[in-house]
């Protein structure tokens, strides 16, 4: 299955906003914290668009993204 590009950047987005939201502390986290809650949000929401574009069930495409977000580590 061919993930879409704005899928896997979605993706390094929760992971980026994970990553800052672990090495803060007070209120910091929980700036980060809502930066996570956000790109998670939206990651749902791009997975849920494209499983029901697609057909393909909910859970593939999250592990087929999940799958290709880690094969492109870094974005051109």
């Amino acid at each position: 299955m061919e993930i879409p590009r704005r899928l896997i950047e979605l993706r390094h987005a929760v992971e980026a906003a994970d990553n800052r939201y672990r090495s803060n502390r007070g209120e910091n986290a929980t700036v980060a914290l809502a930066v996570w809650s956000d790109a998670t949000a939206a990651l749902a929401r791009g997975i849920a668009a494209y499983a029901d574009e697609t057909g393909v069930p909910h859970r593939e495409v999250e592990s087929a993204v999940q799958r290709a977000a880690g094969r492109h580590t870094s974005l051109d």
